[in-house]
């Protein structure tokens, strides 16, 4: 038989998926990666959920703030509205009689306005007084009457009788947004019976003041020198909107009190008014908030805002806006293509994401969100304020908000899990002689445990965290296996126990689980060790381009409760008790005393194999006895420090004259050493002895 009959074979085919297939999975593995394919989630529902109308509150929302903000309070000298009152009501009646409001009409023509506009329907006679009345309609080709054409459950109101097919009836029509607010401004609309196209009313009179008409303007409309935008849908803040007929944005300058207001008793009882109406435009009908003529505007939606706006005024405000516009004294205001607006929110999300990406903690994404926030809202404001562009600033927020603190929960989570089996694989470095004890004794872990004097080790990256975020979460673990792989050599040479693994530092234990009656010698000499150790991993770590900290080492002796914890299901072994709580103190030392390796006192009394340089009685913030501490004689330690720091040390114990000059030249033959600089900088701060008082923890 064929010697390759029983071998398999792999096509070549199959081998090149699997490691595309690998590459894939390590690609997803990154965290960057992992951002952005959350941000590209997000923006995903986000512009389907835009485009379905689901953010238009929001938005118009936002667009009424714009508006209100930037709309100003100055009056207009071109419109005059001539309105009945409460007042008036009280003493015309209401509907007003044609001979009433023929008498009002006839005083207003004295004024030799521009136009006259007359905002009540008046398809039925009202006598007395409806001859007077024609005879006005008839003879004045300046004024302007509404009607109101039929639609769904509406019959219609028809223009008077006299000015019908005259070109001089005009529409009262307004469109509404939801919650009947007005934001955009009816130009245009067609008789379904007729097809024709009827101008509403602020339309006719801007145009008889311009003496200019709307023409086409590609697909918008224009007057004089000015274009105006269409409304369409989508368009700026509107996703879903009844675009029917030409209509455009109010702008709404001046805000509610842009026009003065004349009552018809005014106008009868002040003749000396009917001058102030010469050459402006005058809108006639009612301000009586009784009659309900009345709609709600930007301006009566935010907190504390306006009331309603009376429609005369509405269509005073059409009037006004198309003569700034045929003026070129205005714009109004103009979305950006939607592929724009689309892209701006893809962009947001995608700087959410990297934002989380980049700041890793929690209160920098906030604070990073707020600076963001201020920047789309302040470019949103501007943008509509100085070039009139209505600018997608609420969903961009929302993308920029949703994207980053999801990414920020994403890689929370998944650093969380990173950790946790980082945190598992650690547990191959447990010393296997604790595995043996349980295997030799035949017997599960149990509970329970005893007090044994104990040296308790805890050790400490300098500047891990800052390092760390340099890093993705990859290489910090691959570094941190390496570097707790070659510290704990140095601990399991000398008999020691790495009982735990916190965040980027060690505990280890000497004198437990096995009693060693030596564990203080032991102990600081694994802590040298390690210092060596992780001298020597720096060092490769610089040469291939890795900055990475010290280590700093801390060391006591002490008794505390050594045994099995946890439950039956997980059990751990481990130490409980001050003598952990000090040795973790003693390690932060190091940062204040400027050394890599510090030792208490009670530590040091037990050795016998190794030699201390005395640092000084340190009483530690938030403690009132002052604690011995030592530094362990390196190897390579030169004698000659030795010998001279222990005469200057001596000197500073004794408060001697001259050691401030006896540790100034230690300095200058040994400028590295750690505790020789320590004590000069003590002096030099004009602290004596050889107590020392922290001032931090």
């Amino acid at each position: 038989m064929d010697g390759s009959a029983g071998q398999v074979v792999t096509p070549a085919g199959g081998s090149r998926q699997r490691r595309a297939g690998q590459w894939l999975a390590a690609l997803l593995r990154r965290r960057l990666v992992k951002a952005l394919m959350v941000a590209n989630l997000v923006a995903l529902v986000l512009l389907p959920a835009r485009e379905a109308g689901w953010l238009q509150g929001l938005e118009l929302s936002a667009y009424d703030t714009l508006l209100t903000a930037t709309a100003g309070t100055e009056p207009s000298d071109r419109v005059v509205l001539v309105v009945t009152t409460e007042a008036d009501i009280n003493r015309f009646g209401y509907p007003i009689r044609d001979a009433d409001l023929a008498a009002v009409l006839a005083r207003v023509f004295t004024g030799e306005p521009k136009a006259v506009g007359v905002d009540l329907y008046r398809d039925l006679p009202m006598p007395p007084g409806n001859a007077a009345l024609q005879a006005i309609q008839r003879e004045q080709d300046n004024l302007y009457w509404v009607f109101k054409l039929p639609d769904a459950g509406n019959i219609g109101i028809p223009a008077p009788p006299v000015l019908r097919e005259t070109g001089r009836e005009v529409l009262a029509d307004n469109v509404t947004d939801a919650g009947g607010v007005v934001r955009r401004a009816l130009l245009l609309a067609a008789d379904e019976r007729t097809g024709r196209n009827w101008r509403t009313m602020g339309v006719t009179l801007a145009e008889r003041y311009t003496g200019q008409r709307l023409r086409p303007d590609e697909d918008d409309l224009a007057i004089g020198r000015g274009r105006i935008p269409l409304i369409d849908q989508p368009y700026g803040p509107y996703a879903r909107v009844d675009a029917a007929g030409y209509q455009m944005l109010f702008d709404f300058r001046g805000g509610h009190r842009r026009f003065r207001e004349i009552s018809f008793a005014d106008i009868l009882d002040k003749p000396e008014l009917a001058e102030t109406l010469r050459g402006r435009i005058v809108l006639v009908g009612t301000a009586a908030l009784s009659i309900k003529d009345n709609f709600a505007t930007p301006f009566s939606t935010g907190w504390g805002g306006e009331g309603p706006l009376i429609g005369i005024a509405l269509h005073a405000q059409i009037a006004d806006q198309l003569i700034r516009l045929a003026e070129a004294e205005t714009r109004n205001p103009v979305p950006l293509p939607r592929w724009v607006d689309h892209a701006a929110i893809w962009a947001a999300a995608m700087a959410g994401a990297v934002l989380a990406f980049l700041a890793s903690r929690v209160l920098l994404v906030l604070a990073g969100l707020l600076l963001g926030l201020g920047v789309v809202g302040g470019a949103t404001a501007l943008g509509f304020s100085t070039a009139g562009l209505l600018l997608p600033g609420v969903p961009v927020a929302l993308a920029w908000v949703v994207s980053a603190a999801g990414c920020n929960f994403m890689m929370n989570a998944a650093g969380a899990k990173e950790r946790m089996q980082l945190r598992r694989s650690f547990e191959s470095y447990l010393d296997p002689r604790i595995i043996s004890q349980m295997m030799q004794g035949d017997t599960l872990p149990s509970f329970g445990g005893e007090h044994r004097e104990i040296t308790a080790i805890f050790t400490d990256i300098a500047g891990f965290t800052t390092t760390a975020e340099t890093m993705d979460a990859a290489t910090v673990a691959g570094l941190l296996g390496e570097y707790f792989g070659v510290l704990t050599d140095a601990v399991v040479s000398h008999g020691g126990l790495v009982n735990d693994f916190i965040g980027d530092g060690l505990l280890v234990l000497f004198g437990a689980p096995m009693h060693q009656p030596d564990h203080a010698d032991r102990a600081v000499a694994a802590a040298l060790a390690m210092d060596d150790a992780a001298q020597a991993f720096n060092a490769d770590l610089a040469l291939r381009g890795i900055k990475w900290g010290h280590t700093r080492i801390g060391v006591h002796t002490g008794m505390a409760l050594v045994g099995n914890i946890g439950t039956r299901g997980k059990l751990k072994y481990g130490a409980l008790g001050d003598t952990l709580n000090t040795a973790s103190r003693v390690e932060g030392l190091n940062k204040y005393l400027g050394t890599r390796v510090a030792v208490t006192g009670e530590t040091a009394a037990q050795c016998r194999r190794l030699a201390f340089r005395p640092i000084g009685d340190v009483i530690v913030k938030g403690r009132k006895n002052a604690m011995p501490m030592l530094a362990p004689v390196a190897a390579s330690d030169p004698p000659a420090l030795l010998a001279g720091y222990a005469a200057a040390y001596a000197a500073l114990a004794e408060a001697k004259p001259g050691v401030v000059e006896m540790f100034a030249a230690l300095q200058r033959e040994f400028p590295a050493d750690a505790l020789v600089a320590f004590h000069v900088g003590r002096l030099a701060a004009g602290e004596t002895g050889v107590l020392v008082v922290m001032q931090e923890k």
